[in-house]
């Protein structure tokens, strides 16, 4: 397979300090590579000067084994070039004051100098492509999170690179709700796409690479294969790292928007284990299954394949509640108590997780992953469960 890019002793430094030291690293067409590694490795500085967006203070960057830059390379040798490669920052930078769609085709009118017709053509495909055709004419502020994530996408893929480098793309979205984005990242990979991904998610790029590399201190420690390197890594730093996310003991994730709100939920079903319980307490009429939409259809397909069990504490049961009681037969189980006892909010405990929730438009999620919190709330939920009148 063809080598696209190839970094040979890269070192870049900023007022003396030594943020990259020594790289040495090969990307082959069409493969998918995440960078990860602690904050303050040098995994962005990294992907700048893969982009030339940053220059470097030694070593080479090969680019189709031909074409190298150096330290002394000047702008106008390396402009083609840096059009080969498109990068997506962890920031989405939309026009506020634009549709998605005048979003996406405002570089390559005004940058590439395209055709708008051809431009506006392209741009419908791209949207198309990163489930997004239904949002054309809408404005950044109605999109969620990863929404707008997929239209920043979308604008540096209308530029037509070669190369993608994606800068934490997924930093806003809990490892379960990235669906979209990986979704997204996947596609890209059938179509041959070479991308370089800095994440902080292990499970995301456990999902998405071909390769994994690990950088600390500004030097590659150990690169490998996902299984490698999640399962058997072989230097001490890397088993240092991966223990000290894996040991992280409290977690908080605000998600926001209808999108969100759905793909956190069956992403949570993904992740928890086959006949565990999740537990939760609260009344809001429908409100919970209106905002899951369609996507409650396949919660509850994933619920049955996983046996998961519901636990129920409310003071009402509506009209859809009572079907969904019928369908999940003994894997919902209801305790109703009195309303004097009823609680303002509705949460759930999954597991190591609290989910608060308010059901606005749009709906909201607050996740808190703390085990000493899950089990005050756990045992405040078994004495509510304690006094209420059984159903199933």
């Amino acid at each position: 397979m063809k080598t696209i890019i190839r970094l040979e002793k890269l070192s870049k430094e900023y007022s003396e300090n030594k943020v990259l030291n020594d790289i040495d690293l090969d990307v082959k067409k069409g493969e998918i590579i995440s960078v990860i590694g602690p904050s303050g490795a040098g995994k962005t500085t990294l992907l700048r000067c893969i982009s030339m967006l940053d220059s470097m203070n030694e070593g080479n960057l090969i680019i189709d084994e031909k074409n190298i830059v150096t330290k002394d390379s000047e702008e106008k040798d390396i402009k083609e070039l840096r059009d080969k490669i498109g990068v997506v920052f962890q920031d989405f930078h939309l026009w506020p004051h634009k549709t998605v769609l005048e979003n996406v085709i405002y570089a390559p009118i005004n940058v590439k100098k395209k055709n708008k017709n051809q431009a506006v053509k392209k741009a419908k495909e791209i949207l198309n492509k990163v489930g997004l055709s239904n949002k054309a004419e809408e404005y950044p502020e109605s999109l969620s999170g990863g929404q707008k994530q997929r239209v920043a996408i979308a604008r540096t893929l209308a530029m037509e690179p070669e190369i993608v480098l994606f800068d934490e793309i997924t930093s806003a979205l809990d490892p379960e709700l990235i669906g979209g984005i990986l979704k997204v990242i996947k596609r890209l990979a059938k179509e041959g796409m070479t991308m370089l991904v800095v994440t902080h998610h292990m499970r995301f790029a456990s999902e998405i690479s071909d390769k994994v590399v690990f950088l600390d201190c500004g030097r590659v420690v150990e690169e490998g294969t996902p299984q490698v390197i999640f399962k058997n890594p072989k230097e001490k730093r890397t088993k240092e790292f991966l223990k000290s996310i894996i040991e992280k003991k409290q977690e908080i994730n605000v998600y926001e928007g209808y999108e969100d709100f759905q793909a956190y939920h069956i992403g949570l079903l993904k992740r928890v284990k086959e006949n565990c319980v999740g537990y939760v307490m609260g009344a809001v009429g429908d409100r919970w299954f209106e905002c899951m939409g369609n996507f409650y259809k396949e919660y509850e397909k994933i619920m049955k394949e996983k046996k998961i069990t519901w636990k129920w504490v409310s003071y009402r049961i509506e009209e859809f509640e009572k079907n969904v009681l019928k369908s999940l037969d003994n894997q919902l189980q209801i305790s109703l108590i009195p309303k004097k006892f009823a609680t303002p909010s509705n949460y759930n405990i999954w597991e190591d997780t609290i989910i608060l929730q308010t059901f606005g438009d749009p709906p909201a999620i607050i996740e808190i992953r703390n085990k000493h919190l899950v089990k005050g709330y756990h045992n405040y939920f078994k004495l509510l469960w304690d006094i209420g009148k059984k159903i199933k």
